[in-house]
């Protein structure tokens, strides 16, 4: 049996994901809380929807992979693992919720640390727009090569912030041009990748690796630069109970944001 390339098996189970929740989207019952996932927040209905459709492509896939997943935690498929595929069902689940038309679908592939990630796939589930990243081989969407923008003073900035470390200076349009927040990480670091935003800044100690792992390879890919608030490269093992911190940005101002960040 011919196996699907990464690119193929993650847009199947993007596909089935988005069959799956279209019909419950912006709908009382999807913002359900079932019980408490494996990541230690609450799994509503649409999550739970949505990992299942992703695991019935994967079991029928014919590999051997370990699953991991913010609802699950980890599975696995088959007997001897070929790779690690990490998944958050719906990210943005409170944007779907609420029918806001902000969400996706991030899948990443890698081994057993976030620091060896080789494949990335975004899928924006609102407008269709697909994010892709091979290690070594650049970025793209919807097959086109991006990169991440040329701005370098703080002053030209638009920024995507949602905490810092307390004393910091704050972030706001005192110091920089513009800050947002739109509630979907994966997609706000596609927007970094693609020069929408130049920089990404959560130092909730929030962000599960099934959040960034397939949006950071496709930061660095495009030409960013992705650390913690130290500057050091993000790395952590692929496990839904870690939380990390980050700092995301087209690398031309990233030493300036982490003495704001």
């Amino acid at each position: 049996m011919a196996h699907q390339s990464e690119y193929d098996m993650c847009n199947s189970v993007a596909g089935a994901v988005e069959l799956a929740v279209s019909g419950i989207i912006g709908k009382p019952e999807a913002g359900v809380t079932l019980r408490i996932g494996a990541d230690g927040t609450p799994t509503e209905k649409i999550d739970e929807v949505a990992e299942n459709a992703a695991l019935r492509v994967l079991e029928k896939d014919g590999r051997s992979m370990r699953f991991v997943s913010e609802e699950l935690g980890e599975k696995i498929i088959g007997s001897e693992p070929e790779f690690t595929f990490i998944l958050d069902p719906i990210d943005g689940t409170f944007n779907a919720v609420n029918n806001i038309p902000f969400f996706c679908v991030p899948i990443a592939i890698g081994d057993s640390d976030l620091s060896d990630t080789r494949y990335g796939y975004v899928k924006n589930l609102v407008n269709g727009d697909i994010y892709t990243a091979e290690k070594g081989k650049g970025a793209f969407l919807n097959g086109k090569q991006i990169h991440v923008s040329d701005h370098s003073e703080l002053s030209e900035l638009s920024v995507i912030s949602y905490s810092q470390r307390p004393h910091a200076l704050p972030i706001n349009n005192h110091n920089v041009r513009r800050v947002r927040v739109y509630g979907c990480a994966a997609l706000e670091l596609c927007y970094i990748a693609s020069g929408i935003f130049d920089a990404f800044i959560d130092m909730r100690n929030m962000l599960r690796i099934t959040d960034i792992a397939a949006a950071k390879l496709i930061v660095e890919e495009a030409g960013g630069r992705v650390t913690d608030w130290s500057g050091n490269p993000l790395s952590t093992p692929l496990d839904v109970r870690q939380r990390v911190n980050m700092v995301a940005s087209n690398g031309k101002a990233h030493d300036k944001l982490l003495e704001l960040a």
